[in-house]
């Protein structure tokens, strides 16, 4: 009796397990049979065909800013401040006075040394006088003359000492923020305050020395900075490092620019472009059609599909030189192709595309 009663319900369970094991297969059936019959999704996206354009060929590179003309303004002898006559930021001429350090004491030793001067000139003349009567010898007169030399020069000393407590401008420029006060005590080569011209700046640079036969002095050459975003200034190459650095395999340059307006200043980084005389043939696509990825850069292109339909083909393309929004394409796309500009985050190889009238992405913020 039990052992019937085990084979009833070994036989039930065998029964119930083989109708969830036979739904699970039939649900998993009918699931693939949805997505196999499911129709693809359609994405909306904008394209336009690769141009060719004809691009000045240009060797960029990095370069810092630095004034024709600047220097730290500094006193060579010790002394304290009795006057300061500039203004932080005011612009001055050659010459102008800057600073002044008290020079009462060398101004008393001056006057010491003023009037031993006029006593041995006076000794010299006399020693001058009677040694034309034989009165004194030749070797008194030499010796007479050679202290009015002593003391002239001790005069002159005391002059250039007064001199060097007056600071002037050594060229035309703008001064910065001065880094001195009054009855401040100055050592000397201390700053006191910084002098730009900044009427021409200079631009170092470096490029490889593949590019050397672009490097020609009074060539044009381009630069732009982030503080002046859209604005390109015009310069030339004023001078070629003659030697390349064997570490590198760089070679410095440095050119000018006229700054009229003030709008360049030292110590900026700029973007150069060194620009060559030959004109190269790309093929160039928007900026806004390529997908970056770790495993290359690509683009999407326009195909035609089966009927009225079009897909989207994943192209890798190798890419050149950005200009005003433009990217040249030097592999992968020819030009005439249909590259998507827009809509291309969510597609894939094969998806299925409909052209938009206008940009789907303008359309998104417009709503």
């Amino acid at each position: 009796m039990n052992a019937r009663r085990m084979i009833v319900m070994l036989a039930g369970a065998g029964v119930l397990f083989g109708g969830v094991i036979g739904f699970v297969k039939f649900r998993e059936h009918m699931i693939q049979q949805y997505f196999a019959t499911m129709p693809k999704p359609v994405f909306v996206v904008t394209a336009e065909p690769a141009t060719v354009e004809h691009w000045q060929e240009t060797v960029p590179a990095v370069g810092t800013l630095r004034a024709v003309n600047g220097v730290d303004i500094s006193a060579s002898v010790a002394g304290l401040v009795r006057e300061i006559a500039f203004e932080s930021g005011q612009p001055v001429r050659k010459g102008h006075v800057l600073l002044r350090l008290d020079a009462e004491v060398e101004r008393s030793n001056l006057r010491s040394a003023q009037a031993d001067a006029d006593l041995a000139r006076i000794s010299a003349e006399r020693q001058r006088t009677l040694v034309r009567t034989d009165t004194v010898s030749r070797a008194a007169l030499d010796k007479a003359e050679a202290e009015l030399k002593v003391r002239e020069a001790a005069v002159a000393g005391y002059k250039a000492v007064i001199d060097k407590k007056t600071v002037q401008a050594p060229f035309d420029g703008i001064v910065g923020v001065r880094k001195v006060d009054l009855g401040q005590y100055l050592q000397p080569g201390q700053a006191i305050v910084s002098l730009q011209d900044l009427s021409v700046l200079l631009a170092d640079f470096t490029v490889s020395q593949r590019d050397l036969g672009a490097l020609k002095p009074d060539e044009p050459i381009r630069l732009t900075t982030d503080s002046w975003p859209g604005r390109v200034f015009e310069g030339t190459i004023s001078a070629v490092e003659p030697r390349v650095d064997a570490a590198t395999g760089m070679i410095a340059a440095q050119a000018r620019f006229p700054n009229p307006d003030g709008a360049l200043r030292p110590g900026m980084f700029a973007r150069v472009e060194v620009v060559r005389a030959a004109v190269a043939e790309v093929v160039t696509v928007p900026v806004s059609a390529v997908s970056y990825n770790l495993h290359g850069d690509a683009v999407f292109l326009v195909r035609d599909g089966e009927g009225d339909a079009r897909t989207a083909e994943r192209a890798v393309v190798a890419l050149g030189e950005r200009r005003e929004g433009r990217v040249a394409i030097l592999s992968g796309v020819k030009a005439g192709d249909l590259v998507v500009t827009a809509g291309q985050l969510k597609l894939e190889n094969g998806s299925r595309i409909e052209m938009a009238e206008t940009d789907p992405l303008k359309q998104a913020s417009a709503r």
